[in-house]
């Protein structure tokens, strides 16, 4: 997203902004705008970070950023295709949207983005009727057939520095094998006593936080697609005992890899 497209977003003239694109890699600018976001990735896996939390949002789910929320994203994921609505927000809008939710996309929800996914730009009531009430009934619908999802409490940090992001990256591609610090290190030609220091004063966690984080994250990343089993999960994140991953699962997310599961399925 360049300066001149959040001018546009920003601008007055236009009750609604909608902008779609496929991305092969998401930056991590960060980003704060006038209007809210509604933001629905379609074939990939986004982490959104905030001020103050990390999201997690996976396939068939969507993301309500209020205006004037600063935030980033990061994503292991490629070829994503990325739907953004922005709406411009007014004293009328409900409660639940006055702040950052996860929340499901439903059928009739899929159906809205996959109408709309070859608009571009502006919208406005007296130049665009129709689009501008599809749009309109979006934001209507939200609280009252999606819930927001509270089973996301994904809130480690992530990098600030390239290397560090290179080393994630690294370990994501390779999420099904144990690295030992000294072997990550070796790998990016650092001694393992700097990388542990970089990792301190990077983000407050040890290397060994780090990486049961992103396999957790990976973990749910897995269990949304609901093809496998907690064990092969667990087998697919790098963990060969169900009760090792079960037991970091819920330290990590404060929920069993179970619960967890059946409360997606619920969801769906």
């Amino acid at each position: 997203m360049e300066q001149e497209e959040i001018i546009a977003i920003d601008s007055d003239q236009f009750d609604f902004y909608v902008d779609h694109r496929y991305l092969d890699r998401i930056d991590s600018r960060e980003y704060r705008h006038k209007k809210a976001r509604l933001l629905y990735a379609d074939g990939g896996i986004i982490h959104i970070f905030t001020a103050t939390k990390h999201w997690y949002l996976p396939a068939r789910f969507y993301m309500w950023i209020p205006a004037d929320t600063t935030y980033h994203f990061e994503s292991t994921s490629s070829r994503i295709h990325l739907y953004s609505f922005y709406f411009k927000e007014g004293p009328d809008m409900p409660q639940v949207l006055s702040l950052p939710n996860i929340f499901l996309s439903n059928d009739l929800m899929r159906e809205m983005f996959l109408f709309a996914q070859d608009w571009a730009g502006g919208i406005n009531k007296e130049i665009d009727y129709s689009k501008y009430c599809l749009l309109r009934a979006m934001v209507a619908i939200i609280p009252v057939m999606s819930p927001p999802i509270d089973a996301f409490p994904m809130q480690h940090p992530y990098p600030k520095s390239e290397k560090l992001r290179s080393i994630a990256r690294y370990l994501n591609s390779k999420i099904d094998q144990a690295f030992t610090i000294e072997q990550v290190a070796a790998q990016f030609g650092m001694s393992s006593r700097s990388l542990s220091r970089l990792f301190k004063e990077d983000m407050g966690i040890s290397y060994i936080r780090f990486l049961r984080a992103i396999r957790i994250a990976k973990a749910l990343e897995l269990m949304s697609e609901n093809k496998y089993s907690i064990l092969e999960i667990a087998m697919l994140v790098g963990y060969d005992e169900l009760s090792s991953f079960s037991n970091i699962f819920t330290r990590v997310t404060g929920i069993r890899p179970s619960i967890y599961m059946a409360k997606i399925n619920e969801y769906k």
